[in-house]
């Protein structure tokens, strides 16, 4: 028990460091291309910027669904890595039965996972809303600022 604490901990910490990472690259990306002013308002754009913002923060989660199929692989409670994957993905997703299919002394594991893939996509979420919020703010100061003034 005390392993299986121990050792997902280590994951969820190099899950958290891998959605922050791909939080800073969104932010790195975002502001290098607000510099460049290419990030404009209309509708096909602000759509593809979302689009592309939802795309990279799902392959950060689908990075650390991998890691933990990973992990079950290494301690033996899976032989291929489909099959890890896929029940990772379970897992991650908080849709569950992790405890059906793990050994007895493991089933906390799919708990743990599930927990962690509960925060990382609240993380996303808020990225998304956060991200979204910017855009609407733009739009609603160029709308003010095309106002006429009485």
């Amino acid at each position: 028990m005390i392993a299986n604490l121990f050792y997902s901990s280590l994951i969820i910490v190099c899950c958290v460091f891998i959605q922050t990472l791909f939080v800073a690259i969104l932010l790195r990306i975002f502001i290098r291309l607000d510099e460049k002013g290419l990030i404009r308002m209309s509708i096909f754009r602000s759509s593809l910027l979302l689009s592309l913002i939802t795309l990279i923060m799902l392959i950060g989660n689908l990075v650390q669904i991998a890691i933990w199929g990973g992990f079950f692989i290494v301690i033996g409670e899976f032989s291929d890595m489909f099959q890890a994957f896929s029940h990772s993905a379970v897992n991650f997703t908080t849709l569950g039965y992790g405890d059906v299919v793990m050994s007895q002394e493991r089933r906390i594991l799919g708990a743990l996972e599930a927990a962690n893939g509960m925060v990382m996509f609240g993380v996303t979420t808020s990225v998304l809303f956060s991200f979204m919020s910017i855009l609407i703010k733009r739009r609603s100061i160029k709308e003010s600022r095309s106002l006429p003034i009485e």
